[in-house]
């Protein structure tokens, strides 16, 4: 067993020398969402279900569109947040600010039930730009509104929202994701609304 010690020990040095030398991840946040629509809605509350993204939207690692339909990594570079967690919660916000409504991503933290639950499934969420400095971030999927514990009728629809880019850096990709949810967040509060 003596001889494997060292073998092992030296093992384990250099994966913490190739740890050390590893270059730094830039960590990117998706800004806040902003909106100045206000709608008056129908339900007192609302429950936004957790989003469901695509693999590549819900990994840690930046993606942009690359050529020829290839999703590239952007290197050293991840989200401040998990994607699910993080646009969730920026979409509960907005559609709080927007209807003034209580809005609270899954679980449900509050002893009454909420009015109505809503579920957003994402089918695309990928930005790019092409070598002409043309580019645009596209989002699309569908939602589906049901009443948990009011009246409301069953609502659904589909979304394909497009946000320009002019640039395909992880800031510009935040920042046009916070753009994407503002219109579907949008969407949804006159979905709700009065």
């Amino acid at each position: 067993m003596m001889p494997h010690t060292p073998r092992a020990a030296l093992a384990a040095c250099l994966s913490l020398a190739l740890v050390a030398c590893s270059a730094p991840v830039t960590q990117v946040a998706v800004p806040p969402v902003v909106s100045d629509l206000s709608v008056r809605p129908i339900v007192s509350s609302l429950e936004l279900r957790e989003l469901s993204l695509p693999r590549y939207a819900a990994s840690d690692d930046v993606v942009r569109a690359g050529v020829g339909g290839v999703i590239d990594t952007v290197p050293a570079t991840m989200w401040a947040d998990t994607p699910e967690r993080g646009l969730t919660l920026h979409l509960a916000d907005a559609l709080g600010r927007i209807t003034g409504a209580r809005v609270a991503a899954e679980p449900w933290p509050f002893a009454e039930p909420p009015a109505a639950s809503a579920t957003v499934r994402v089918t695309r969420l990928l930005g790019g730009v092409n070598e002409a400095g043309q580019g645009r971030l596209v989002f699309s999927g569908s939602y589906a509104i049901a009443p948990v514990a009011s009246s409301l009728s069953d609502r659904d629809g589909t979304f394909d929202i497009s946000v320009p880019l002019t640039s395909d850096s992880p800031q510009a990709l935040a920042a046009a994701q916070a753009a994407a949810l503002g219109q579907l967040a949008e969407t949804l509060a006159r979905r709700i609304g009065r």
